[in-house]
């Protein structure tokens, strides 16, 4: 049976839209971090690319459908390069594909309809070449060399790259009418090919994210209640808070909030699993319970953040407090045979700034969070100079 381009391409648009549109609402539902969001973007490009196509197809006279198709296939390719290159907590450097996709757009313009359907042909085959080796390399290295879902994607994008080169080598060595190329590069070859890839990347992208069975929060965490002894959950916390807060102010006795944040949750859960992300956040708990001093009081918030309330230190600064328990988490490995350890972030907010209100201290110590996160990472940040705003998070 042999079946006629415009079937094919019309084919090849229903695995992309709905390998595309699975992907969009998974990230979507997800909550995910920026890559996903870029790699989403990359995906509405190729559902772009191939509505394009079938209106070529469709209609011959729509000579710019081959413009729109093209320069959208190297622009999906070049953000999920760039999609690659947020994974790996580096620049995105969106306007390189941008500027990839716009070069092969104009391409295809200047030979207008005499181009026919190979207008532009060698840039695009050239753009995807280039964004495919350089998320192929991307994926071997940083956040995603740890990811062993990634190891699939490395291999779709290779295998991009070794195709496309092949076919721009024979197309400009033989021409678009010869037999090598018609038999082994063609628009039937190359269609199935994709239809194949398309697939296969959507499910390795999907399979790096995070989970969707739970709810990704600021430190980029499972919103799951684990649970860690010695540690309470956010509401019983909030109660005994209250009631310490109220003792405090009679008796004039300062108390210091600690909002700590575990850095690179997401990462961790990526690269090694879930189960060993659950294992960092029962470990910093345990230390936290360990070290903090002895009548504080702890909570698991969410994710990979704890609050932490005692009082503060008669004699020196509240920092000393989450001074001591960063030294701790380096001190202490999650896992005794990789050797990781867990990186923290601290807000803090003093009674003695901020007063003796459970929503004022609880803002200015995730106000000082964000600043401290924002600053760098496994940084401490004293809430007593900051300018709390009633919108930050609790």
């Amino acid at each position: 049976m042999i079946i006629d381009i415009q079937t094919l391409l019309i084919a090849s648009g229903v695995v992309v839209a709905v390998s595309g549109v699975s992907f969009i609402l998974s990230t979507a539902l997800r909550r995910s971090e920026a890559y996903g969001r870029t790699w989403s973007i990359a995906f509405v490009a190729g559902i772009l690319e191939t509505i394009a196509y079938i209106v070529w197809a469709a209609s011959p006279s729509a000579w710019w459908g081959i413009a729109v198709g093209n320069a959208s296939l190297v622009l999906a390719l070049g953000l999920m390069w760039s999609g690659c290159r947020q994974f790996n907590e580096r620049g995105s450097l969106f306007w390189v594909p941008l500027l990839g996709s716009a070069a092969v757009g104009v391409a295809c313009l200047i030979q207008g309809p005499s181009g026919g359907a190979w207008a532009g042909a060698a840039a695009m085959f050239a753009g995807i070449v280039v964004f495919s080796a350089l998320a192929g390399l991307e994926t071997v290295t940083g956040n995603l060399r740890r990811a062993l879902d990634a190891r699939v994607l490395t291999i779709v994008f290779w295998v991009v790259a070794i195709y496309y080169f092949l076919r721009l080598a024979v197309f400009l060595a033989a021409g678009d009418s010869s037999e090598i190329f018609t038999t082994y590069f063609g628009t039937v070859t190359t269609t199935v090919i994709a239809i194949v890839l398309v697939i296969v990347a959507a499910i390795s992208m999907t399979a790096i994210q995070p989970p969707s069975d739970r709810t990704t929060t600021r430190s980029g965490g499972s919103s799951r209640n684990l649970r860690i002894e010695g540690v309470s959950d956010l509401e019983h916390f909030e109660q005994e808070m209250r009631d310490w807060l109220v003792r405090s102010r009679r008796d004039r006795e300062a108390l210091v909030l600690l909002a700590l944040s575990v850095d690179g949750l997401t990462h961790i859960n990526s690269a090694f699993g879930r189960p060993f992300g659950d294992q960092t956040i029962r470990t910093v708990g345990r230390i936290a319970c360990e070290f903090s001093p002895a009548a504080a009081l702890i909570a698991h918030s969410g994710g990979g953040r704890f609050l932490i309330l005692t009082t503060a230190p008669t004699v020196g600064s509240p920092v000393a407090i989450a001074e001591r328990l960063q030294t701790a988490f380096v001190e202490t490995p999650v896992d005794a045979v990789q050797g990781i350890r867990a990186i923290a972030t601290f807000g803090l907010a003093c009674t003695d700034d901020v007063g003796y209100d459970l929503t004022e201290m609880a803002l200015a110590a995730d106000s000082a969070l964000q600043v401290a996160k924002a600053t760098k990472p496994g940084t401490i940040t004293l809430a007593e100079n900051l300018e709390v705003t009633h919108d930050s998070p609790h």
